[in-house]
């Protein structure tokens, strides 16, 4: 039988599907060329599943069996279950409706699949076969999420039901095994609790082409073999179980954590537009106008799992303000699949950068700085020959603290991000795409940096100690002032030490204490550090332990946000001084001879290191270059940059850095 032979789609056309299964569960299909149009949709069903590996290995009979199209086992697994749920004869399925041998046409159809989505009749979500325990997980499920449906936030609801509490739902409570009983939901129906954990532990939830399919959609179904259940249901259940039901998750180990990413989804879905509840917008022919930026989509969804790397960026391209099709975005990014991974990543960076209404717009390139995570099959940065330092690689997980090898965020050091100002396009005739030209100000070079990334490793060996009194040396030595004052600030350099600890923000309980000072504080913390230092194998020990720590707590509030404070300062960022005399935390990759710099367009100091001759530099003719290695917090210089307009700097003092 001759393979099926895919006729071009004509512009603003797409292909749906209907599929019939036969007594022996072998499939047949007809498929038919319709054209698209928005303001008048037609009637389909649009499916999401798992592709799988590519092996296509399954035959299908088409056009009355003069054909065969071969399909992947998970399709048709899917097919054999979830065309009982439609309502609708004509589906659309990617891996069918899309000649997947055609760059071009995927390009195309792509770009058009938000809108497939939000205009389908119905979605349906195969997540897979059932098991012994679906049928409970599916009633559990269905009795949760009716119940935590009602508590979900919406703002839409607030001016029809005054009572409304929004946050009724997403707060944590821990929820008794008689409450439990009580609800009709009882947490001692252990078998039932479990097969509600097993439903959620599916890689269909780890997909990033499902933000794209069940975000937009009206209405949508989940399919587990024979069972269903509304997504709505799903969604809110997971949400109650994270919220609700600490007594019995704290027992359920999944391999794919399908409860918080089901907590992502809804999150990005309430903030949408409220049209969950809202009747007029369910089913009519005008589809949403919110559009989030690319920049929060891959940042929220970066986790989610590709088999195509490019698709990390495509599959959040239509839900974003840089949606190629929305009127008048020159700026859009284009998909086009005949581009490789770097050049797609590029590319979206570039396209981030250059939002109209974004600013500061450089901070994309945090999501750069290099993780620990070892992605399983993906080569590090390192191993990436030609990769530009300042472009984020968005096949790489990442995530905060000790375990990703990135510094915890601290709100208060972006407090005066608005001052950063907006950077703007300086690309020269001959540049690549690959290198980037910014401005910005040198604070300084770095002539010291710590070996210790972490405050668990200062506090061995004495070495926040050792630490202060090499920097206060360093300092003492670069102002040449006879004070012994922080320039920047004014402060004791003892003080700017101390201040830099903790990344210049008192905790709560020091400050609600209101008696320390800056002076006072510094003059302090060291005891308050040797108190919890000492040894406490005894009785008499922990008693003498207590007794010389608490003074440090009555009188001053030093207890444990004063420990978190430091704690997330020193995560992955050392201490260090420049030639400028000014002191700071760096990135945990920073050392000596790199340069800390602010930018415009960017709400932190950063950590630049200079290169030279690099083969994939600008133009290739060698010209010095930095790489973007991360985050800096630099003592009383934390303000932004602004190019234009009163108390601004000048152009002649700012410099133009060449990223690679």
């Amino acid at each position: 039988m001759e393979s099926y032979t895919y006729s071009p789609l004509p512009a603003g056309h797409i292909r749906l599907v209907s599929v019939a299964v036969n007594a022996e569960h072998k499939l047949s299909a007809t498929i038919k060329h319709v054209a698209f149009d928005e303001k008048d949709p037609i009637v389909y069903s649009a499916l999401s599943y798992v592709w799988g590996e590519p092996l296509f290995t399954v035959p299908m009979r088409c056009d009355d069996g003069a054909s065969m199209l071969k399909i992947t086992p998970t399709l048709h697994d899917a097919l054999l279950h979830a065309t009982k749920f439609s309502p609708n004869e004509d589906l659309w399925i990617d891996q069918i409706c899309i000649n997947q041998k055609d760059d071009a046409e995927r390009s195309e159809q792509v770009k058009m699949m938000t809108s497939i989505y939000n205009y389908a009749k119905t979605v349906i979500a195969y997540v897979g076969p059932s098991g012994p325990s679906t049928d409970r997980a599916v009633d559990l499920i269905t009795r949760v999420g009716t119940m935590a449906g009602k508590m979900a936030g919406d703002m839409f609801r607030w001016d029809d039901e005054q009572s409304y509490t929004p946050e009724s739902l997403k707060s944590y409570e821990k929820i008794s095994y008689e409450q439990s009983t009580e609800m009709g939901i009882p947490f001692h129906d252990t078998e039932s609790w479990d097969a509600f954990s097993e439903f959620y532990d599916r890689k269909w939830y780890q997909r990033i082409w499902i933000v794209q399919e069940i975000l937009p959609s009206r209405h949508a179904v989940v399919v587990c073999g024979s069972h269903s259940v509304k997504w709505e249901h799903v969604k809110h259940a997971a949400a109650w179980y994270h919220y609700k039901a600490a007594v019995v998750s704290g027992r359920h180990k999944r391999k794919v954590d399908g409860i918080q990413l089901t907590q992502g989804m809804d999150l990005t879905w309430n903030l949408r537009l409220g049209s969950e509840y809202l009747a007029e917008l369910m089913g009519q022919k005008t589809g949403p106008t919110h559009r989030w930026t690319l920049q929060r989509l891959l940042t929220a969804f970066r986790g989610r799992e590709a088999t195509d790397p490019r698709d990390k960026v495509y599959a959040l391209v239509g839900l974003s303000d840089l949606a190629p099709e929305l009127s008048g975005n020159e700026k859009g990014l284009r998909i086009d699949y005949g581009k490789d991974v770097k050049t797609v990543f590029t590319e979206a960076a570039r396209a981030i950068i250059g939002t109209e209404n974004l600013s500061p717009n450089l901070d994309v390139l945090l999501a750069a700085r290099r993780t620990t995570c070892a992605c399983a099959g993906e080569p590090s940065r390192e191993e990436q020959e030609g990769w530009p330092s300042w472009v984020p690689d968005w096949r790489r997980h990442f995530g905060w603290g000790c375990q990703w090898g990135v510094g915890w965020p601290i709100e208060e050091w972006s407090v005066e991000s608005y001052k950063a100002g907006k950077h703007t396009n300086l690309d020269q005739k001959g540049d690549d795409i690959f290198t980037l030209r910014v401005r910005g100000k040198v604070l300084g070079r770095v002539i010291y940096a710590s070996p210790h990334a972490h405050v668990s490793e200062m506090l061995q060996n004495d070495a926040i100690r050792k630490t202060e009194a090499i920097c206060l040396d360093m300092l003492q030595e670069s102002l040449s002032v006879s004070d012994n004052r922080y320039l920047p600030t004014g402060q004791p350099i003892e003080v700017a030490f101390a201040m830099t600890l903790i990344g210049n923000r008192f905790p709560k309980t020091l400050k609600e204490k209101g008696v320390i000072t800056e002076e006072t504080y510094a003059e302090n913390y060291l005891g308050f550090l040797d108190s919890l230092l000492m040894p406490k194998d005894t009785e008499e020990e922990r008693t003498i332990r207590e007794r010389t720590g608490l003074p440090y707590y009555d009188k001053y509030g030093f207890d444990n946000d004063w420990i978190e404070a430091v704690m997330h300062a020193v995560c992955e960022r050392r201490f260090y001084v420049t030639d400028t005399g000014l002191i700071g935390l760096g990135n945990h990759y920073m050392r000596e001879g790199d340069v800390v710099v602010k930018l415009v367009g960017m709400s932190l100091p950063c950590v630049l290191r200079p290169r030279r001759r690099r083969p994939y530099g600008v133009n290739g003719n060698g010209q010095e270059g930095y790489e973007f290695i991360g985050e800096a917090y630099c003592h009383g210089e934390m303000g932004g940059l602004q190019p234009d307009g009163p108390g601004s700097l000048s152009e002649e003092t700012l410099r133009e850095f060449v990223l690679q």
